[in-house]
Formats: C-alpha cells, sequence, structure tokens
C-alpha cells in the first residue's frame, strides 16, 4: 500500500464533508449537529481506551514523560497559541485555521501517521479520516468555506509526517511506540472527555510534548 494512503483517504474526505457541510448549512439542526459531536466523541473514547489496554508501557518512565512534556507544553503555552490563532477576523481564514488545526494538532494525527509510515498500518489514521470527514460536514455548515481549504493542509502536514515515519522508522524502538501508543491513548481519552464538555480547565495540547518525547526516550 502506498505510504500516505490514508492521508490521501483524510483529505478527501475533508474535502468531500465540507462540499456537503456547505450544501446543506441551511437545512442542518442543530440537534443533529450535537448528536454527530456526541458520536465522534464516544468514538475518540473508545478508540483511546483500546489504545490503552492494548500496549504494556514502562510505567515509571511514562509518568516521568507526562511530568517534562506537560512542563514544556505549558511553558511553550502550546493551547493558548493555538486558541489565539482561530481568533482571526476573516471568516475565510477562521474557517481555514480552526478545520486545519481539529484537522492535524492531536495524538491521533501523530499515532496514525507514524504507524502508517514505520508500520505499514492505517487502521489509526483512517479511523481519523472518516471522523475528520464528519467533522468537515459540521464546521464548513458552521464557518464556511474556508474548511475545504484545510485538506490541502491536512495533506501535505500529515503527509510530511508519515513520509518522515516511512523513511526513519526503523529507528524508532518497540518499547517506545508501545510507550507513545499508550499515552495518545490517555490523551484521546482526555479528548473526548472535552468534547463531551466534561473537562475544561485540562489543556490536552500542553500535554502533546509527552507524546513526541516517548517516540525517541
Amino acid at each position: 500500500m502506498f505510504p500516505t494512503f490514508g492521508t490521501l483517504v483524510n483529505a478527501g474526505l475533508v474535502l468531500v464533508g465540507s462540499s456537503v457541510g456547505l450544501l446543506i448549512s441551511k437545512n442542518l439542526p442543530e440537534r443533529l449537529k450535537t448528536s454527530v459531536m456526541q458520536g465522534i466523541g464516544l468514538f475518540t473514547l473508545l478508540l483511546g481506551i483500546k489504545l490503552i489496554s492494548e500496549n504494556k508501557p514502562e510505567l515509571l518512565k511514562v509518568f516521568f514523560l507526562l511530568v517534562i512534556g506537560s512542563l514544556i507544553g505549558s511553558f511553550l503555552k502550546l493551547e493558548e497559541r493555538i486558541e489565539a490563532l482561530t481568533k482571526t477576523q476573516s471568516d475565510l481564514a477562521k474557517g481555514f485555521v480552526s478545520a486545519s488545526l481539529l484537522f492535524t494538532v492531536g495524538p491521533m494525527t501523530l499515532m496514525g501517521c507514524i504507524l502508517e509510515g514505520a508500520k505499514g498500518d492505517s487502521s489509526l489514521i483512517l479511523s481519523k479520516a472518516f471522523m475528520d470527514g464528519f467533522s468537515s460536514i459540521i464546521l464548513a455548515s458552521s464557518l464556511g468555506k474556508g474548511v475545504a481549504f484545510s485538506a490541502l493542509y491536512v495533506l501535505i502536514f500529515q503527509g510530511s509526517i508519515t513520509l518522515l515515519a516511512y523513511l526513519y522508522g526503523e529507528f524508532l524502538k518497540e518499547q517506545s511506540m508501545s510507550n507513545a501508543l499508550f499515552i495518545g491513548g490517555g490523551l484521546m481519552v482526555l479528548t473526548a472527555l472535552k468534547i463531551f464538555d466534561l473537562l475544561k480547565n485540562v489543556k490536552v495540547l500542553n500535554l502533546m510534548p509527552a507524546l513526541v518525547l516517548s517516540l525517541f526516550f
């Protein structure tokens, strides 16, 4: 299979979903949008639990990675900076930036691209692709055509990570991958809880450095 197959599908589904969202934007009831987001939240939760249960991490190392990663993320103010980027005046820019960040900033993106590139396993990135496709319908109906342009960003951003993993994935150790998948599963659980508005003060993006560090230490 082509190493960036999952990313190609992802970008294509964002484009299709955005087109559908623009066509039905006036006829899409709010309760339907809420139901779709709840379904996405539940799927994210279940996928996160699956990753946690399937991997055997080095718990002490994971603890230190989370502590150090959260310190780095808090110092860099990652979530605060991302939120600031979405507060643009142009509707087109706001749709593009908001969708691009939603589709590419998170544990599923990083782990999905690495698994596809390094291991040839496209299951996680394809799961994300279908989630993004449904999300893009909701986003495009609210934020306009800027969401459709985010498909190009998804293609470039995720494609780059996947190709890097494909070229250098042999240097990633199995235990490091297990640690990363375990942490990624935990971050996905937190993300799902935020979708359900059960966690408002937890800054998930500020924990992302732990996921990156776990791949190399």
